[in-house]
């Protein structure tokens, strides 16, 4: 999804920002990941917990509050995501204060599900609308447990995410990632009910110290400046990678608006890729006939820098709109940094749009995000994307 962006001057990336080093260090254990496969597969890792089993486990272990920011929310009978909205009304029932932000522009993905979570007692339903705004969406997906665990990742509050996807997300309690996430959720929900841009502290005078567990955001514009931007934070650390870069996307494109080229990923993979770094670049078969797939083709003419294509066949009940693909978003930079994400690398997601990462300088949680790509990568739903050859286009819908 491309998005307009008028508020192109806003952007407050940290690309000059000071440099970090990737030594090792010793995890936190206080944060661990959380998987989704689609059925069938085989893609499991067999040391993760599903998603589907954290959230109903997080959301009954609730007592005072639940806070979630949602692309949207979509079910079906008899679906995995039926336990979470079944442990949601409980929550209600016992006394729990739930407050939900929906993006705007999906509320019409499914009514009765909508309906639904606004019949919870207790519960209160937002809509966060950036028409007026950047033209971005709320892009994120995440929720927060008593303010004191979150959850966030690229699993979108829809059954298809817990059974016909793959996914990768974290379950926390790092208050390094939890606060200022509650800090956002208090940002979103103002805005939502004011539909005025806050006027939001600057940031301050950069630092030189790279916590091993940190939280960033975009837009910058809605982002409080104790809040490094994703975009400069993301094009740092591809900067410093030196040996390897794995990188999983549902989508990837230099492509902006109708007809603009915009560098900034692509100029940073390339220029990783000269210096001798070992670039891994995976994305889901939806690319296949859109506008990008010419952009990727010519990465795969550098040295250094492979791109594959992930395909994930149909399921045995036939076509699922949306679903049986890859929309996993994360990086793994030199065995000893994992990134994970809300967003698909394109303009629109950075500077016009919701979305919210996690940095972990973890060589712990880097060397699992690192072993869900390789198996991915080395399976027989992936191939290398051909430059020579025309493919057709992936039905989506």
């Amino acid at each position: 999804m491309i998005l307009t962006r008028p508020l192109r001057g806003l952007f407050l990336g940290c690309v000059a920002g000071a440099a970090f080093g990737l030594a090792a260090v010793p995890p936190s254990g206080l944060s661990h990941l959380v998987q989704s496969v689609p059925v069938e597969t085989g893609l499991g890792d067999p040391g993760l917990p599903y998603a589907k089993d954290e959230w109903v486990a997080m959301i009954r272990s609730a007592r005072q509050s639940l806070d979630f920011g949602e692309f949207y929310v979509t079910n079906r009978p008899h679906s995995a995501l039926e336990p979470v909205l079944a442990e949601l009304e409980k929550a209600g029932a016992r006394g729990v204060k739930i407050r939900f932000l929906l993006s705007a522009k999906m509320l019409g993905q499914d009514p009765a599900s909508v309906a639904r979570l606004k019949a919870i007692p207790g519960a209160e339903v937002r809509s966060f609308d950036l028409t007026g705004v950047s033209g971005g969406i709320l892009h994120a997906k995440y929720f927060l447990v008593d303010g004191r665990e979150a959850y966030f990742g690229s699993q979108n509050l829809d059954w298809r995410a817990l059974e016909e996807i793959h996914e990768l997300g974290v379950r926390t309690t790092d208050p390094r990632l939890v606060t200022p996430l509650k800090e956002i959720f208090g940002v979103d929900w103002r805005f939502a009910e004011t539909h005025k841009v806050p006027d939001l502290p600057k940031p301050g005078i950069p630092s030189t110290a790279r916590p091993d567990a940190e939280l960033v955001a975009s837009p910058p514009f809605l982002t409080p400046g104790d809040i490094r931007p994703s975009l400069g934070t993301l094009v740092e650390l591809l900067g410093q990678a030196r040996q390897r870069i794995r990188v999983q996307l549902l989508t990837y494109s230099p492509v902006a608006g109708q007809d603009r080229f915009w560098p900034v990923l692509d100029n940073a993979l390339r220029a990783a890729a000269v210096r001798g770094v070992k670039v891994q670049l995976l994305v889901s078969d939806w690319v296949l006939g859109g506008r990008a797939l010419p952009h990727l083709k010519s990465l795969t003419l550098i040295p250094n820098l492979e791109v594959r294509i992930a395909s994930i066949p149909e399921a045995s009940e036939g076509h699922i709109p949306f679903a049986r693909t890859v929309h996993s978003k994360y990086l793994v930079v030199d065995d000893a940094v994992l990134w994970v994400g809300t967003s698909n690398w394109e303009e629109g997601y950075f500077l016009d749009s919701r979305n919210v990462e996690a940095l972990f300088r973890d060589p712990v949680l880097a060397t699992q995000g690192a072993a869900i790509f390789d198996r991915l990568w080395g399976s027989r739903f992936a191939f290398p994307l051909d430059p020579g050859k025309t493919y057709e286009k992936r039905k989506v819908d």
